[in-house]
């Protein structure tokens, strides 16, 4: 969907200053309110103490807001650039310039979002002390999901390079490389997830450990799977059509199955119950 071409900087400044506005009552509005029910979910039962329930809290809290912030910034970015220096807005795929699409940068800013709110666990701060647990690390949570993205991720690399070797353009394999470093980031808070050191705590503080590591790992396997997803639907939106026929139908398909089903990882990694979910089951 096209929003309009030619806009003027006006016109660009105002639709941002909507987007934001819009964003911000969003935010201020219960966009972060961690509920009972929510740490609940993430505890795995209703019985928590008022320590366990502040780290959960603080936990989802800080998630809700950097994934909020980044789909923010993403689609004021694709608003921006989009209207001032390529004269149009567009929401979906096609033949336009990705960094214009606001259905695209939002959805990317989300993630980064989301890998931003986990960025915590890839440093820890200095400690005279050290003490750590000797139990054996747990392994991801979702293998099965981290080793699907990593063939969309090949396959996407793979096919833009194809793509530029054959001499019809180098946006699609850009597009690759872009989503490949998303991953890398990915597998990289996963690494720390599973892999980073564990001090020598109490039997409950070892459980709500446990109990975020394994949210963490999972959120961000499918997080990680909507980007190998994305970028692939991404990539094959920008693949030179042979006129009409079969293959710009298949691409069409393609693109669709790729929004559907990254809007769909998105909602599952989210830090938030399903709407199903009661603490009568965990």
């Amino acid at each position: 969907m096209n929003l309009g071409a030619g806009m003027g900087s006006f016109a660009v400044l105002l639709l941002a200053l909507g987007i934001a506005i819009a964003a911000g009552l969003s935010l201020a509005v219960g966009g972060t309110h961690v509920s009972v029910r929510d740490v609940a979910w993430i505890a795995g039962t209703p019985e928590s103490s008022p320590a366990e329930v502040d780290v959960y809290s603080r936990y989802l809290q800080r998630h809700r807001r950097h994934r909020m912030a980044g789909g923010l910034l993403g689609a004021l970015f694709a608003v921006i650039l989009g209207g001032r220096w390529y004269g149009s807005i567009t929401i979906g795929v096609g033949q336009q310039n990705p960094l214009a699409d606001v259905l695209f940068c939002g959805l990317g800013g989300v993630l980064v979002g989301a890998f931003s709110a986990e960025s915590f666990r890839l440093s820890e701060p200095a400690s005279t002390t050290v003490s750590a647990s000797l139990a054996e690390h747990a392994g991801a949570s979702r293998p099965d999901v981290i080793r699907a993205a990593r063939g969309i991720c090949l396959a996407s690399l793979v096919g833009g390079g194809l793509v530029a070797a054959t001499g019809h353009g180098l946006v699609p394999l850009w597009i690759a490389i872009g989503g490949l470093i998303a991953t890398l980031v990915a597998e990289a808070t996963q690494a720390a997830i599973t892999g980073r050191r564990r001090p020598v705590l109490s039997d409950r503080a070892q459980a709500v450990d446990l109990r975020m590591r394994s949210f963490a790992s999972t959120s961000v396997a499918r997080l990680e799977l909507a980007v190998a997803v994305l970028t692939a639907a991404w990539t094959v939106s920008k693949v030179p059509g042979a006129g009409t026929g079969p293959f710009l139908l298949v691409q069409d398909l393609t693109v669709i199955a790729g929004f559907v089903i990254t809007l769909v990882l998105l909602h599952r990694a989210s830090p938030r119950p399903p709407r199903k979910w009661s603490s009568e089951l965990s």
